[in-house]
């Protein structure tokens, strides 16, 4: 799909984990470095980076997840609900958006008077249709059902997830029809459940190692983890292009490697609405 500008967020010089454990194992200065190179790669297919500064009175890790703050289709931007909502990095998103889409929609507090819980994590449009992952402390059925709402014109279908990562972890967009999974047990109840769903019929590529799975397809550049040791990305065809960053530190923070940017098309006519 193509896209024009990425929203980061820069790494603050401390992060505050949940798992204490996890953090004292984290190099913050590789983290920043396989950062550097990520936007670097995104610059080089094409995007515009736009940095937000670290944060370094709120570090929460949460607040490093641009991809969980929004969902971005068409032109339109539905700010999203996530379980841990870091108030003032929305609020700096919502603002950098105001120049970037037609229009920016906040999800509401409750959808039929139940909460509504939505992390853009879950969501992952085909340019075809959206599927929304439903899980626990994650993306509920009332976050799907906003999403519904907003993007009527499109096919919305929730899928329910067994484990406690988001949907982008399981399955990704690889190219034009094609997705990327795994063979992990839950990767392939998840696919099972897609292709019953499903308005459009996909290609799968199904990768060995579950850590690779997540890649991020934009303007015919396929951005994927080198540092998991995947071959098989190398059977996918031109016009799609390999391009390969390390995130061994950054998936300590979180994953899936997505989440680390928000990417957005901006579109200055309704001839462009096309993926």
């Amino acid at each position: 799909m193509r896209f024009t500008h990425a929203i980061v967020v820069r790494i603050p010089s401390k992060v505050k984990f949940d798992d204490k454990k996890l953090a004292k194992s984290v190099d913050l200065v590789a983290a920043r470095k396989e950062q550097e190179d990520l936007n670097e790669t995104l610059r080089e297919a094409g995007v515009d980076i736009i940095e937000l500064p670290p944060d370094d009175t709120n570090p929460d890790v949460a607040s490093l997840f641009p991809d969980d703050a929004a969902i971005i289709i068409n032109g339109t931007a539905l700010l999203t609900r996530p379980k841990k909502k870091d108030t003032a990095r929305h609020a700096e998103i919502k603002s950098v958006l105001r120049d970037l889409a037609w229009t920016i929609v906040e999800a509401p507090e409750t959808e039929h008077g139940k909460a509504v819980i939505l992390e853009g994590s879950d969501v992952l449009y085909t340019g075809k249709e959206i599927f929304v992952g439903l899980r626990k402390n994650g993306t509920n059925m009332e976050g799907a059902l906003v999403v519904g709402r907003i993007f009527a014109d499109l096919p919305v279908i929730p899928i329910q997830i067994g484990g406690k990562l988001p949907l982008k972890y399981y399955v990704s967009v690889a190219a034009d029809g094609v997705l990327t999974t795994s063979s992990d047990k839950e990767a392939v109840s998840i696919r099972n459940k897609m292709e019953r769903e499903a308005t459009h019929r996909y290609k799968v590529l199904t990768l060995e190692k579950e850590e690779a799975v997540n890649c991020i397809e934009v303007n015919h550049h396929l951005i994927f983890r080198t540092d998991v040791g995947e071959l098989k990305f190398g059977v996918l065809e031109r016009p799609t292009e390999l391009w390969g960053v390390t995130a061994t530190e950054l998936s300590k923070f979180g994953v899936p490697l997505s989440k680390f940017c928000l990417l957005v098309r901006k579109i200055r006519s309704s001839k462009n609405i096309l993926p």
